[in-house]
């Protein structure tokens, strides 16, 4: 029971400063009680959980404050920003961390390339291995006058490290990634506001398994994942149909402070047919002697196709009397000089109730999110390996560096938000993930629970990235940076 009894405990965290920002906005219920429930129900949160908010991001977003300072970020951005308009960015992108995911790459980005509200991206990724990635994306709001929104986009990998995990399990075995991605959506309003949207997908996915070639962890015979069943190591043609259901009236696409998101989309996956498995056979001559020969996995001839739905839910909450989360550059002056003072001659000052009341409960942003997803096979045992959601960082479950997998997944996350600069966002959360192999078999035996901080740095129109440290018990930590916000 201490899954559900963490659960509700940090259902009851959230809701409590809910609830003391009410009692902040509410004064005739304390004088008709004669109870300051103002202070009563903010005093644990003035004093004792925000002040550790504040010291546990502080060290990350110190060095962005010097960056803001000294205009770096303004700068950058100019830096990297071309054209009469202002319509071109061309910057680079990297992953730092140790091993074959270090990469360097460069992403091209130019609106009304050719037509009014049409859109190109283009991204190249190189990594230390020799790996690479290339992604090209072409959109359009406006067809011929209609409210239409329709993109294009093509994808390529070539990743030697490439993996699967086995569903039910964290075991993960080399699957190389060379696969093609060519996708196409068209999506239309439901209603004259835009907050409600259909859309509808196609996407024809090649993948060839022997490019590159690499079979150092592979499990070419095991009982619990037959690859003959599962098109491991082999070539492949998927052809997924998709139809999504959206409601969105959030006040930023990038950085929402208020509204909600909702999705609800189904996918019907065609599997041809997987070929072009080899493998040594054993064959003697007359005289015993032991001949070259190879023989390959012949495809059982079962129904691969699948159905996989997905559900999402998000949901923002404002809090404080401010009508707005984003700073001017004055109140992020204010707001830096506030969480920089550490002093000891000072370091009574900035937790003076007037100056908390302003810098911290007055912009506020809770955010929450419900994720489920669920795999249907046409065939029992006979969907491809590529087919089963994975759960891991960007779940989200950011404590998890590694992933697992299985038929049914679902997870709940919730975030605490609060500015600590004009582009700069604190940030506290708390994830909990289940997988089931049934769609009505959910047990916290297959429990996980991860929850850490870290920061944002973000424009209302743009997410530049996130730096943020993720924890699951005592097992060490797992960092996120990545230019991916945590919902999207």
């Amino acid at each position: 029971m201490k899954p559900v009894v963490y659960f509700l405990l940090a259902l009851l965290f959230s809701f409590s400063m809910v609830g003391a920002e009410e009692a902040v906005t509410t004064d005739e219920a304390s004088e008709e009680s004669g109870i300051n429930w103002k202070d009563f129900l903010a005093w644990p949160f003035i004093h004792i959980l925000q002040p550790v908010f504040n010291v546990a991001v502080y060290p990350v977003a110190q060095p962005i404050h010097y960056a803001v300072d000294n205009g770096v970020i303004e700068k950058s951005v100019d830096f990297i920003t071309f054209g009469e308009r202002r319509n071109i960015l061309l910057y680079p992108v990297m992953n730092l961390k140790p091993g074959t995911s270090t990469m360097l790459g460069v992403n091209y980005r130019h609106r009304s390339i050719v037509l009014p509200k049409d859109y190109v991206v283009l991204e190249t990724q190189f990594f230390a291995n020799g790996d690479w990635y290339v992604s090209a994306r072409y959109s359009k709001q406006g067809i011929g006058g209609l409210p239409l929104y329709t993109a294009f986009r093509y994808q390529q990998y070539w990743d030697r490290d490439g993996f699967f995990v086995v569903p039910g399990s964290k075991d993960k075995f080399i699957q190389p990634d060379s696969s093609v991605n060519l996708s196409w959506r068209l999506s239309a309003p439901l209603d004259k506001s835009h907050h409600w949207n259909l859309e509808g997908s196609f996407i024809l996915r090649y993948n060839d398994a022997s490019l590159p070639d690499k079979r150092s962890d592979s499990i070419l015979v095991d009982d619990k994942f037959p690859i003959e069943s599962r098109g491991l190591y082999q070539s492949e043609f998927q052809f997924p149909l998709e139809l999504t259901l959206l409601f969105d009236n959030l006040d930023y696409a990038y950085a929402p402070t208020k509204g909600s998101r909702f999705s609800l989309s189904g996918r019907y996956v065609f599997v041809n047919p997987y070929s072009g498995l080899a493998y040594d056979d054993k064959v003697y001559d007359e005289d015993g002697v032991e001949l070259e020969s190879k023989k390959f996995f012949q495809d059982d001839a079962a129904n691969h196709d699948f159905v996989r739905t997905e559900l999402v839910f998000q949901h923002y909450i404002l809090l404080g009397q401010s009508k707005k989360f984003h700073m001017t550059p004055a109140e992020a002056r204010e707001s830096r000089r506030f969480y920089s003072d550490f002093n000891w001659d000072d370091a009574l000052r900035p937790w003076h109730p007037s100056n908390v009341m302003n810098t911290l409960l007055e912009r506020r942003v809770l955010a929450f999110q419900f994720r489920m997803i669920n795999l249907f096979e046409m065939e029992k045992g006979e969907a491809p390996f590529n087919a089963f959601p994975n759960v891991n960082a960007r779940f989200p479950l950011r404590g998890y560096g590694n992933a697992f997998a299985g038929y049914h997944v679902m997870g709940f996350s919730m975030e605490y938000r609060w500015p600590v600069d004009r582009f700069v966002d604190g940030v506290i959360f708390d994830e909990y993930a289940l997988h089931a192999p049934e769609i009505d078999d959910w047990s916290f035996s297959r429990y996980y629970n991860s929850w850490g901080f870290g920061v944002r740095v973000r424009k209302p129109d743009m997410f530049w990235f996130r730096m943020q440290f993720g924890f699951h018990g005592l097992h060490g930590v797992n960092l996120v940076l990545t230019i991916a916000p945590e919902y999207r």
